[in-house]
C-alpha cells in the first residue's frame, strides 16, 4: 500500500519537521516493520501570493510538506499487498498494550 500525505503548517522549520518524521517513522516501524518512506520529505512554501483553499477552513499559507510512504504487510494471514490491513491490526494492538498496562498501574495503586 502506498500512501500520500499532505501537511500545511505555520511555524516550525524544515529541519525539525524532517526530523520528526523520521522519528515518526521508526516508532511506526516498531510495530509494522512493512512501514517505510519512499524518499525525503518535499517541501513548498505557500505564499501569500498564492494560497490553498482548505474546506471548512478558508485560505492558507504555511510551509506544505508532501510525505511518500509504503506499507508492506507481513504476509501472515493477508496477502503482503494488504499492508492498509496489516497497519490497522497492528496499531490497534499497540493501542490495546497501551491501554491494558495503564489499567495495570491503575489497579496497582
Amino acid at each position: 500500500m502506498r500512501d500520500t500525505v499532505f501537511v500545511l503548517s505555520q511555524g516550525g522549520s524544515r529541519e525539525a519537521i524532517e526530523a520528526s518524521i523520521l522519528e515518526m517513522e521508526k516508532t511506526v516501524q516498531s510495530y509494522v516493520p512493512g512501514y517505510r518512506l519512499k524518499q525525503k520529505a518535499q517541501f513548498e512554501t505557500i505564499g501569500d501570493n498564492a494560497p490553498v483553499r482548505i474546506p471548512g477552513i478558508g485560505f492558507c499559507t504555511g510551509l506544505k510538506t508532501t510525505i511518500l510512504l509504503e506499507v508492506e504487510g507481513a504476509a501472515h494471514y493477508l496477502p503482503a499487498y494488504a499492508g492498509n490491513l496489516d497497519i490497522m491490526t497492528s496499531a490497534a494492538l499497540v493501542t490495546a498494550d497501551h491501554w491494558a498496562a495503564r489499567e495495570l498501574i491503575k489497579e496497582a495503586a
